[in-house]
C-alpha cells in the first residue's frame, strides 16, 4: 500500500497539537533515501496499525490482573511512541508498564482510560498528517 503524507511538518488546527512532536519525526530525515519510500511515512501507518493492538492487550492484562502482560504490552507501547514523537502517551505506557511490573494494578483501570484518551488523540494528529484516502481503516479501537 502506498500511503501520501501531507507536506506540512504539522497537521491543521483540527488535530491535537501537543499529541506528537513532529520534531521527533523530521529527525529521521536524515536517514532518508532517495528514491526510497518515505520513512516519516512508513512509520506512521507502522504505528497507526500496531498500537491500538497493543492498547487491547494492556485492556485484557489489567482485567485479568496480569501485571507481566501488561508490562511487555506497556513496554512496547512506550518504545513506539516516543520513537514517533508521542511523547505524552508515551509516558502514559511509562506509568502502566511500572504498575504491570511491580503488579499493582489497583489504578491500572484509570491509567488505562488516560492511555485510552490519549491515543485518541495521538492518531488523530497522525492520520490528519497522511493523506485523507490513505489513513482509512488505521488507528482504530
Amino acid at each position: 500500500m502506498v500511503v501520501n503524507i501531507r507536506t506540512t511538518d504539522t497537521p491543521g488546527s483540527g488535530g491535537q497539537p501537543d499529541a506528537v512532536d513532529w520534531s521527533v519525526l523530521e529527525t529521521l530525515n536524515v536517514l532518508q533515501k532517495a528514491g526510497k519510500p518515505s520513512i516519516r511515512r512508513t512509520l506512521i501507518t507502522a504505528y497507526l496499525t500496531t498500537v491500538p493492538g497493543l492498547l487491547e492487550r494492556a485492556g485484557t492484562a489489567v482485567n485479568t490482573a496480569d501485571g507481566a502482560a501488561l508490562r511487555s504490552a506497556a513496554h512496547s507501547m512506550k518504545s513506539s511512541s516516543m520513537a514517533i514523537g508521542a511523547v505524552l502517551f508515551g509516558r502514559t505506557c511509562a506509568e502502566l508498564e511500572l504498575l504491570g511490573k511491580s503488579n499493582t494494578l489497583e489504578d491500572a483501570p484509570a491509567l488505562l482510560r488516560r492511555a485510552e484518551s490519549e491515543l485518541d488523540a495521538t492518531c488523530s494528529a497522525l492520520r490528519e498528517a497522511l493523506e485523507p484516502d490513505e489513513s482509512d481503516g488505521v488507528c482504530s479501537f
